[in-house]
C-alpha cells in the first residue's frame, strides 16, 4: 500500500511538474504590481518607506487586508460610496475594479494607492476623491513638524490613477510610470 501512495505521489508530482512547465505563472493582479514599483520607488527616494498597511481589491472578501468599500469612503468621502462594488440591479461591473493602497502607520504622512478603473468615466471622479483626500491629509499636518512631508500628486495613466503622499512624489510616480510602461 505505502509502495502504491508512493507510486501515486510520483506521478502527480511529474503531471504537475509537466503542466507547470506549459502554462505560465499567473501575474499578480495590476494594482499590486504598481504599487510594489511605488513603494520600491519611495524606498529609492529621500524618505524610507515607513511601515505600514496594504489594503488589496484582490484578496479574499474576508481577509483583514481586503480593501472593503467601507475604508474606501472613510478615506475618500461619501462620494467615493459605490466605485467599488458592482451595481447589483444592472449587474454591471465596479467602476473601479482593482484597487491597491498602502497606509503608514508612522506618525507621519504616507499614502499610495493605485485604481485601475474598469469605467472610464469614473477617473475623473476618483482623481478628484484623490485630490480631495490630499487636502485632507495636509490640513491634519498643517502646523506640525511634518507640514512639509504632506507633498502628495494624483495622476491618470490610461485606466489608472495613483495617488501618493511622500516626501517625493514624483519620484514614486516615475516609478509608477516604469512599471505601468513593463507592463504593456
Amino acid at each position: 500500500m505505502r509502495r502504491m501512495v508512493s507510486v501515486f505521489l510520483l506521478f502527480f508530482l511529474m503531471i504537475s511538474a509537466s503542466a507547470g512547465c506549459a502554462s505560465p505563472e499567473k501575474p499578480p493582479p495590476a494594482a499590486r504590481s504598481l504599487l510594489a514599483a511605488m513603494q520600491a520607488a519611495m524606498e529609492s527616494a529621500a524618505q524610507p518607506l515607513p511601515s505600514g498597511l496594504l489594503y488589496s481589491r484582490t484578496e479574499a472578501s474576508d481577509a483583514p487586508t481586503y480593501l472593503t468599500e467601507t475604508l474606501f469612503t472613510a478615506l475618500y468621502g461619501r462620494a467615493a460610496e459605490g466605485l467599488l462594488e458592482a451595481d447589483k440591479a444592472d449587474d454591471s461591473p465596479a467602476p473601479v475594479g482593482d484597487a491597491a493602497m498602502f497606509l503608514s502607520v508612522a506618525p507621519y504622512p504616507c499614502e499610495l494607492a493605485v485604481f485601475r478603473c474598469s469605467d472610464m468615466d469614473a477617473i475623473p471622479t476618483l482623481v478628484s476623491l484623490c485630490r480631495g483626500r490630499l487636502d485632507t491629509v495636509a490640513r491634519g499636518f498643517a502646523g506640525t513638524d511634518w507640514e512639509s512631508a504632506a507633498n502628495g500628486s494624483v495622476t491618470a495613466e490610461g485606466c489608472f490613477v495613483f495617488f501618493a503622499i511622500a516626501e517625493d512624489p514624483e519620484a514614486v510616480m516615475e516609478g509608477a510610470r516604469a512599471a505601468l510602461k513593463k507592463m504593456r
